[in-house]
């Protein structure tokens, strides 16, 4: 059973991380396409670095319809969660509202990068806050834990989630983000499907510290590492997930790739990942 997969940003941007892309849309969008991809992600900076460069929504919905492709992810709010904080930077979320509104994509991811203190009450207040102002375009907001992070399980961010009594946040699972947070099914017992908003896949290995070097420099192809991807998969599956996939892989030697072979790798290994699943 084939099922529909979205590249991520940085997938195919051809440069690290908080980096920016060393692959012009149109040629991510054109590779995409050619690989297998239905969608795109883009991140808020390159947006912002595309629209400074003269570039328009129409003609990026040129370039998306050329292809066949939706844009269906954005990245990344963060700076809303922890103690000090407060909702997002202004021109983050004004980036994604401009986004939301163009493109009409699935969701946003959102997390933080600090380990500052978090309050559940308060980070789920917060998120509140952003998704109400992003739900007017239909975006679902996709919390994701980073082991290094005020929200440093996927336990923590289903509170933040539960707390914001939002009807459009959820949850994002990303395979090395949630063995490396040593989070575990049981955290998602009792939750409905729909509040995991999206699964990012990846592979890599556990490691017990400097876990931002790794995150960046060891999220490997699918099948490429240590992590039980099928066993996540498939107790996803059997809490009533159904999708949507993205593919989220970066480090060196993969990001210096020519894009078609980034793309090709990309999805021919995601794609056989998904193999675990049930047709239904």
């Amino acid at each position: 059973m084939t099922r529909e997969l979205t590249a991520s940003f940085v997938t195919l941007s051809g440069a690290g991380f908080a980096q920016p892309a060393r692959v012009p849309f149109a040629e991510r969008c054109r590779a995409a396409a050619a690989a297998g991809f239905t969608g795109i992600g883009l991140h808020t900076d390159d947006y912002r670095l595309m629209r400074d460069a003269r570039a328009s929504d129409a003609s990026l919905h040129e370039v998306l319809g050329t292809h066949g492709l939706a844009l269906r992810e954005i990245e990344f709010l963060s700076g809303w969660a922890t103690a000090g904080t407060g909702t997002g930077g202004a021109d983050t979320v004004a980036a994604v509202g401009a986004l939301g509104e163009a493109f009409r994509p699935h969701h946003v991811t959102a997390g933080e990068f600090t380990a500052d203190e978090l309050d559940i009450d308060v980070a789920g207040a917060r998120l509140r806050t952003i998704c109400d102002e992003v739900a007017a375009c239909g975006l679902r907001v996709a919390v994701e834990a980073f082991p290094w992070s005020g929200l440093k399980d996927v336990a923590t961010a289903r509170a933040v989630v539960e707390a914001s009594g939002a009807p459009n946040a959820g949850l994002m699972i990303d395979v090395w983000h949630f063995y490396n947070t040593r989070s575990s099914l049981a955290d998602l017992d009792g939750l409905p499907p729909d509040r995991i908003v999206a699964v990012q896949l990846n592979d890599g290995r556990v490691v017990d510290d400097d876990f931002l070097t790794e995150a960046r420099q060891g999220r490997l192809l699918s099948g490429d590492g240590e992590l039980d991807i099928a066993g996540l998969l498939l107790g996803l599956h059997e809490r009533g997930f159904r999708g949507p996939y993205c593919v989220e892989v970066n480090y060196p030697g993969y990001r210096d790739l020519p894009v078609d072979e980034m793309a090709a790798q990309a999805f021919a290994t995601a794609s056989k990942a998904l193999e675990a699943l049930p047709a239904h």
